[in-house]
């Protein structure tokens, strides 16, 4: 059973996501905000009425058992009625109010301990929210002191209209800009998508049949993907060709000696050893052939083979085969060198290349592996540098040699096929095969490229 987000593509998975994140995100936020305003306003009503209390209690004076109230008061409200800041002081059965308080209707006030301070915040009275702070004091003169409560009311409803309208407009603004940081992600997203979409496309036209490969101009997180599906188009299409060239020799190399028995069967006399020998140059062409199209060519996905390892097999078989040379061989190969194909391919290049050095060589041979690397590719190629001290090979020569399709004889194992096979083996794996002059040896020296 398929899973609904098996279905969900990656760009609305990402865009749902986020936008859920961004959103939960940028309401905490909201939140934090709004109480951080909320304490800090309430800390400066706090500060505010606690000035307003000893400003009233700096003005009040003692005079033996009569208290001298505040002629001048903090703040031309309290002298207005109902101005929503109100002061009263508390004095055993005594008290004092300021003219604020007239006419108004507020809630009792307790006294508080000498020195104590208390912050009421807020008090709900007949509907309506009020901030309070009471402070008690004591009061000395020579004929001694007098214990009392200051209290300063204030309307709280000045404080929660601020804060209402603080939040409207933290709403407001955190709507706008959660709507234009959703509508960049999405932009943004749509953009970083495109190389994806076109990605798509272009294999979509793939599929098709259109002759494409896909381009460089991908970005980096793409580039590794892109190059792997080259090396699988190119190989595919390469083992195709070499597939619709192998049985076109095929057919053409049949001709001679299909023409030749054809001719003998019509004649009145059949010479066997003839036909004898047509039919073993017909093996001979059908094995080479089937040798050259079991060439396994450049794949993407496979486990690196050590060089080393089938250098070694391939230089001790091919000692015991020339005891008669007492031939010398001098290996250089770097660490880690590994053939990224078939270890059959790989053998196949190094042992024909090999048995032409063991057979032309005077007694020295020079063989050298070395790593390449390209950029964007995470493995490595090689470079294969195999040399004699033989006789050499003539520059024109060489340069026939390495034509497609020119051997010495295609009917006659030993001939030129070695040779012919390692190019089309190197040719798979895009590679490129040289021959020059080696400047040590003097010899021939082939040299084998193997891309990453």
């Amino acid at each position: 059973m398929v899973h609904v987000t098996q279905r969900v593509s990656l760009t609305k998975r990402v865009l749902v996501t986020s936008s859920i994140a961004l959103l939960v995100a940028l309401a905490a936020i909201g939140i934090v905000m709004d109480q951080a305003f909320k304490e800090k306003t309430l800390h400066l009503v706090k500060e505010r009425l606690e000035s307003y209390v000893l400003g009233i209690i700096s003005n009040t004076e003692v005079d033996g058992d009569n208290l001298i109230f505040p002629e001048y008061l903090p703040t031309p409200r309290m002298e207005r009625p109902g101005s929503g800041m109100y002061a009263q002081i508390i004095v055993g059965d005594q008290g004092w109010q300021s003219p604020s308080v007239l006419g108004q209707d507020l809630p009792e006030v307790l006294e508080v301990a000498v020195n104590e301070r208390v912050f009421d915040a807020p008090i709900e009275f007949n509907g309506e929210r009020l901030f309070r702070m009471r402070q008690g004091f004591v009061l000395t003169d020579a004929n001694g002191s007098i214990e009392l409560t200051v209290s300063v009311t204030e309307d709280a409803g000045n404080f929660y209209a601020e804060l209402a309208e603080f939040e409207e407009n933290l709403l407001t603004w955190l709507v706008v800009i959660s709507s234009v940081l959703v509508c960049v992600q999405w932009i943004i997203m749509y953009w970083a998508t495109k190389p994806l979409k076109r990605l798509t496309a272009d294999l979509l036209k793939l599929e098709k049949g259109d002759e494409l490969i896909f381009s460089e101009n991908y970005p980096s997180e793409l580039r590794g993907l892109t190059t792997s599906l080259n090396r699988l188009i190119e190989n595919e299409r390469s083992n195709f060709s070499r597939q619709r060239r192998t049985l076109g020799d095929l057919a053409h190399s049949l001709k001679t000696p299909l023409a030749v028995i054809h001719a003998e069967l019509e004649g009145e006399k059949i010479d066997k050893d003839l036909m004898q020998q047509q039919i073993l140059n017909m093996n001979e062409i059908v094995a080479y052939q089937l040798k050259r199209a079991a060439v396994a060519g450049h794949r993407t996905f496979v486990t690196g083979v050590p060089v080393i390892d089938v250098l070694d097999k391939i230089i001790n078989t091919l000692k015991k085969i020339h005891p008669e040379k007492n031939i010398s061989v001098s290996t250089q190969i770097a660490p880690g060198a590994e053939f990224y194909g078939e270890k059959g391919d790989l053998m196949e290049v190094l042992g024909n290349l090999l048995e032409n050095a063991f057979k032309w060589c005077e007694g020295n041979i020079d063989v050298l592996v070395k790593t390449l690397y390209m950029e964007g590719r995470r493995r490595t190629g090689l470079i294969i540098e195999i040399a004699d001290d033989g006789p050499g090979i003539p520059v024109d020569k060489s340069a026939e040699l390495l034509k497609r399709g020119v051997r010495g004889d295609e009917k006659v194992k030993g001939h030129g096929i070695g040779l012919s096979i390692v190019t089309d083996i190197v040719e798979s794996y895009q590679g490129e095969l040289k021959i020059k002059s080696h400047k040590t040896l003097k010899g021939a020296c082939f040299k084998v490229i193997l891309p990453p």
